[in-house]
């Protein structure tokens, strides 16, 4: 009896003992992991708008085109590319069925504040500072990955996108805006393929990616809402609204978000 009171004694201790020590194990544990395995420092996230200058009746073009789709088909949120058709070759036999002279204008706004001031096809403006030709794979992944490692202090976030017969409205909050900059508004269609029949690119078929359709630039605030007019045959699926800040008299672009429609 005493040696069977002796055993339960000695199990209860063990017990016990356990009981005290398993909690300190999992404080251990529990601090061990945090150490090894950090939370992510939640920064502000760089931005890269890629703004290609191209037409379908431009030979060059094409493998600018192809380019700036691998940057659209990567769905990286922090880098949105955008092809602005312009419509001076349209003279040569082919009528680029997505180009604008708004968008040949804005090409000859970049070009009076840009160091080499030029303009041509294809043109490839990234965060309105910095200039490439867009064929060039090297010199534009240079340029992108210079604008990543740069944070930004702006956050710009859209919500209530509500798509009516002849506009597209929403609202939109941004952090840190001046008073020097603008709100740049764009619907764009993700993917066209077209057959081109006639000018330097007669027989050829090209497919063009994240083509502004429309485009419009307003004035910002912190907390606004805005609107942008729909373009002729447009569906919902396959565009998508992109709205960047650009400051007026630099051309910097810090901050832009893109949402599906």
């Amino acid at each position: 009896m005493k040696r069977n009171m002796m055993l339960i004694q000695r199990v209860s201790f063990i017990s016990l003992s356990f009981l005290l020590i398993f909690p300190a194990l999992a404080l251990i544990s529990s601090q061990k992991k945090q150490t090894i395995s950090p939370k992510p420092f939640a920064g502000n996230k760089a931005v890269v708008v890629m703004e290609l200058f191209t037409s379908q009746g431009c030979s060059s073009c094409p493998p600018a085109d192809k380019l700036l789709a691998e940057y659209s088909s990567a769905n990286n949120e922090n880098i949105i590319p955008l092809s602005f058709h312009v419509d001076y070759w349209n003279r040569l036999g082919w009528t680029d069925p997505f180009s604008n002279s708004a968008y040949s204008a804005r090409q000859q706004w970049y070009s009076q504040h840009l160091p080499k001031g030029s303009v041509y096809t294809p043109q490839l403006i990234i965060n309105g500072r910095g200039e490439v030709v867009g064929n060039d794979r090297s010199l534009v992944s240079g340029l992108v990955k210079k604008e990543l490692a740069d944070s930004s202090s702006k956050n710009i976030s859209v919500e209530n996108i509500v798509i009516g017969r002849s506009a597209v409205s929403f609202h939109y909050t941004i952090t840190n805006t001046g008073k020097d900059e603008l709100l740049n508004i764009a619907i764009v269609q993700k993917e066209v393929t077209t057959q081109i029949k006639a000018g330097e690119n007669e027989g050829v078929t090209l497919t063009n990616h994240n083509i502004v359709r429309s485009f419009d630039t307003q004035p910002v605030n912190s907390d606004g809402s805005g609107q942008i007019a729909i373009p002729l045959s447009f569906k919902a699926s396959g565009h998508a609204l992109v709205l960047y800040t650009q400051n007026r008299k630099d051309l910097t672009i810090s901050a832009a978000v893109m949402k599906d429609l």
